[in-house]
C-alpha cells in the first residue's frame, strides 16, 4: 500500500476523532501535548549524550503520517528523511503485500514438515546442530515470515502510538541507523513460527525490538510482551517448552547511546540482551544505555544482561510472582560497568534478594539504595554472601547524566501509575 501524505487538516481530523483534546498533531499517553514534535530532554540518560535526540520532530507537514496497517507502517517509517509516524489502531504484521491475514502455514516452505523435523533432530537419534533438507527448509520459511514481521524505521524518525494503539507480531528493527525515537508503542507477541532446535535448546530470531549498528535512540512509555501467546503456555518437546519469542529489547552490535524511560516489560523469558557476544570487542566504548523508571514484570531472565557497556539503571520497579520461573534480573557479563542505582523489588518466594544477580564472565557490578519487598537491601552484599568469587562494586565509573533520582520506597507508586503505553 503506498504511503498516505496527510494534510494538516486530515490530520487534525484523526486526531480528535481518537479522542483527542485539541486539533493538534499528536497527543498520547494521556499526554496533552503534542508528543509526535517532542525531543528528549537535557541530561535524560545516555541518549542526551552528543547532541541527543531529536528523531523526526523537524520533519515536514507531507512528512507526518497516520498509519493503520502493517503495509502503511513500513512505508511511513523507511527512509532518513525527519518523519513522524503515529499508528493508530491494531497493526497486525503478519500480512501480505495486500494487507491479507497469513498464518504459518502461509509461510512454510516447500518440504517444511515440523513433524518430520522433531522425528529426525531427536536428541535421541541427533547429536548437535541440525543441518540437511529439513533445517534447510526450516531456515527458507522462517525467511518467508521475516520478510512480512520485520519493520525497518530510517534514521531522523519519531514513532509514536495513538491511545489504544498496538502493533502485534512484529520485530521492530532499528539496523544502522540514529536519532529515533519511539513512544507510546504497545509492541506484543514477536511470535516466530519456525523456531530452531540448536542440539541443546530451542532458539528463535524475532525479537519485539532490536537494536544494531543504531546510535542516539529514545524510547519512552512502550509496552512490550508475548501478547496472547506466552512461552510458557508452549508444550514440552525434547524436555524444553518450544520457544517462539526470543527477545523483548536486544540492543547489540556496537550499538550506543539510548535511553529507555517509563516502560513496561512483561511476561517472557530472555527480556534485555544488551551486548550479543562475548567476543564482540567491538562493543567496547558502546552499549552505553539507560534505563529508569520502568517495571520488568515476571521477566525469567535478562533484566537486563549486559556485556561491555558502561548501563545505568535506576528507579525501576522489578516484579516476579510464584510460579513464573524466576532466575535473575542483573546479568553481569565480559567487561560489563552495569551501575544500578534505586532500585525495587517484589519477589515471591522463594526468589530472594541473592538470586537477582546472576554472572557470566563479569567482575563488577555497582548497586546501591535497592529495596526488595519493602525492605532497604544490599543486593551486592546478598551475591557476595553464596557465591565465590565476590563481585567488586567499583565499575570504574559515575553516571552523570540522569533525571531525578527517585529514592526507591517510592518507585513502585511511581512507575506503576506512570509507565507504559497507553
Amino acid at each position: 500500500m503506498a504511503r498516505s501524505r496527510l494534510l494538516p487538516a486530515l490530520i487534525s481530523t484523526v486526531l480528535l476523532l481518537a479522542g483527542m483534546i485539541a486539533p493538534t498533531p499528536a497527543r498520547a499517553a494521556g499526554l496533552r501535548h503534542d508528543i509526535g514534535r517532542e525531543v528528549l530532554g537535557p541530561r535524560d540518560g545516555w541518549a542526551s549524550a552528543e547532541g541527543g535526540v531529536t528523531g523526526g520532530s523537524a520533519a515536514t507537514a507531507d512528512h507526518v503520517f497516520v498509519v493503520h496497517d502493517r503495509n502503511e507502517l513500513a512505508a511511513a517509517v523507511a527512509g532518513d528523511e525527519p518523519k513522524i509516524v503515529y499508528v493508530a489502531g491494531r497493526v497486525d504484521a503478519n500480512v501480505d503485500a495486500a494487507g491479507n491475514p497469513l498464518d504459518c502455514a502461509d509461510y512454510a516452505a516447500p518440504g517444511w514438515d515440523f513433524g518430520a523435523y522433531l522425528e529426525a533432530y531427536d536428541p535421541a537419534v541427533w547429536t548437535g546442530t541440525p543441518t540437511g533438507p529439513l533445517e534447510d527448509a526450516r531456515k527458507a520459511s522462517n525467511a518467508n515470515q521475516g520478510r512480512s514481521v520485520k519493520i525497518r524505521v530510517g534514521s531522523n524518525t519519531t514513532l509514536a502510538g495513538l491511545p489504544h494503539s498496538a502493533i502485534t507480531g512484529a520485530q521492530i528493527e532499528l539496523e544502522s541507523v540514529q536519532n529515533v525515537i519511539l513512544r507510546n508503542l504497545a509492541l506484543h507477541d514477536a511470535y516466530t513460527c519456525f523456531p530452531g532446535w540448536n542440539g541443546d535448546a530451542w532458539k528463535t530470531e524475532w525479537d519485539n525490538l532490536a537494536l544494531s549498528h543504531t546510535s542516539h535512540v529514545w524510547i519512552d512509555h512502550v509496552s512490550i510482551d508475548d501478547g496472547d501467546h506466552p512461552d510458557a503456555a508452549e508444550p514440552l518437546v525434547f524436555g524444553q517448552h518450544l520457544l517462539r519469542h526470543d527477545g523483548l529489547l536486544d540492543i547489540a552490535r556496537q550499538s550506543d547511546l539510548v535511553t529507555i524511560s517509563w516502560s513496561r516489560f512483561s511476561g517472557h523469558d530472555k527480556g534485555m540482551l544488551w551486548g550479543n557476544g562475548d567476543t564482540v570487542i567491538a562493543d567496547r566504548g558502546k552499549i552505553r544505555v539507560t534505563m529508569h523508571h520502568s517495571e520488568i514484570t515476571n521477566l525469567v531472565q535478562r533484566g537486563p544482561r549486559v556485556r561491555f557497556g558502561q548501563v545505568h539503571v535506576y528507579n525501576n520497579l522489578y516484579r516476579s510472582t510464584a510460579g513464573s520461573g524466576y532466575l535473575y534480573s542483573w546479568g553481569v557479563g565480559t567487561e560489563s560497568q552495569l551501575y544500578a542505582e534505586n532500585n525495587a523489588f517484589q519477589l515471591a518466594a522463594p526468589f530472594t534478594a541473592a538470586t537477582i544477580i546472576w554472572v557470566s564472565s563479569g567482575t563488577a557490578i555497582h548497586e546501591s539504595g535497592t529495596f526488595v519487598n519493602g525492605r532497604p537491601t544490599s543486593v551486592l552484599a546478598a551475591y557476595n554472601a553464596v557465591n565465590d568469587p565476590d563481585l567488586s562494586p567499583d565499575v570504574g565509573w559515575t553516571p552523570t547524566l540522569h533525571t531525578r533520582i527517585d529514592p526507591a520506597w517510592a518507585v513502585p507508586g511511581l512507575v506503576q501509575a506512570g509507565a507504559g503505553a497507553r
